[in-house]
């Protein structure tokens, strides 16, 4: 799948899809451990050799406004695509293929200050994506 990603990635360059933002999840981590075990690319550099147009918010685990401010400068490049590259600082390998236990859920509800039960969703997100269907 990554080999026709990376082509699809090429023809978003070439017909200069500027309305195209796309994000990277630079997490570091694998199914197996760290990623360094067998991916070394410097995808940043990868992208902005490609032609692409590139932001890295250093701390996506936070960085809401930084995130939002990267849409905002993608949204403004109009003649190639924008790779908002994120880096995750969990490092937390041992989450990939397997469900959350309760203490995990508990420290992201807690993190993302996300005060609603469970499977609630609040009126006000409801009436927002109901507008996006």
């Amino acid at each position: 799948m990554e080999g026709v990603a990376n082509e699809a990635c090429s023809l978003a360059r070439h017909w200069g899809l500027g309305k195209l933002i796309a994000f990277y999840d630079d997490n570091h981590i694998s199914i197996d451990g760290d990623t360094e075990i067998a991916f070394t690319e410097n995808v940043e550099e990868h992208f902005k050799g490609r032609g692409w147009h590139v932001i890295w918010i250093k701390i996506g685990n936070t960085g809401y406004d930084e995130i939002r401010a990267a849409i905002k400068e993608g949204k403004g490049v109009k003649d190639k695509p924008t790779l908002i590259k994120v880096t995750n600082n969990a490092n937390l390998y041992n989450v990939y293929g397997s469900a959350l236990v309760a203490m995990e859920v508990d420290a992201t509800r807690k993190n993302l200050a996300w005060p609603h039960e469970p499977f609630h969703v609040p009126k006000d997100v409801k009436r927002y994506w109901s507008r996006l269907v």
